[in-house]
């Protein structure tokens, strides 16, 4: 009898084996996604720094006016992607604009018709010169904006 009770303690004491490996399973597969993820992002750093050494290699071997006309080149895009979202912006409060494809097909219609001058934004005409109110005031975005929702044309791209 002393034997046979030695045999469950014997087994009482071994570790659950399959416990162990679900769970080393288990910790070896979170560690591996986080290995992924972070793979994922030294790539994405890796290409960010590669466009950026390219950038500094052609600003390195480039004339100073080169080095200026691509910040300035930079400072017109951003400059752009801001005017376009404060567009986006005054139409929302103008009761909104029916989705982005639309907003988009608009914005391509009117956005030779906005420009940012010395931090400002202004409405111009076709021919360049600035669009005034009745009263003789410059045209706001948000007057622009108006006008635009009581336009025939361009009414169908609000929501009503």
């Amino acid at each position: 009898m002393n034997s046979q009770e030695s045999k469950p303690i014997q087994n009482e004491d071994q570790p659950d084996y399959k416990a162990l490996l679900t769970n080393a399973k288990q910790a070896l597969k979170i560690q591996y996604q986080k290995s992924a993820a972070l793979t994922s992002q030294l790539e994405a750093i890796k290409n960010q720094l590669e466009q950026v050494q390219a950038e500094n290699k052609i600003l390195r071997e480039s004339t100073y006016e080169d080095a200026i006309q691509h910040f300035e080149a930079r400072t017109q895009a951003a400059e752009l992607r801001a005017l376009k979202t404060e567009v986006r912006q005054n139409f929302l409060e103008a009761n909104g604009c029916q989705d982005d494809d639309s907003f988009d097909t608009l914005w391509e219609t009117i956005k030779n018709q906005i420009q940012i001058q010395d931090g400002e934004v202004k409405i111009i005409s076709k021919n360049g010169t600035p669009k005034f109110t009745f009263t003789g005031k410059l045209l706001s975005l948000k007057d622009f904006i108006q006008s635009l929702k009581e336009n025939p044309t361009s009414r169908k791209f609000f929501l009503d």
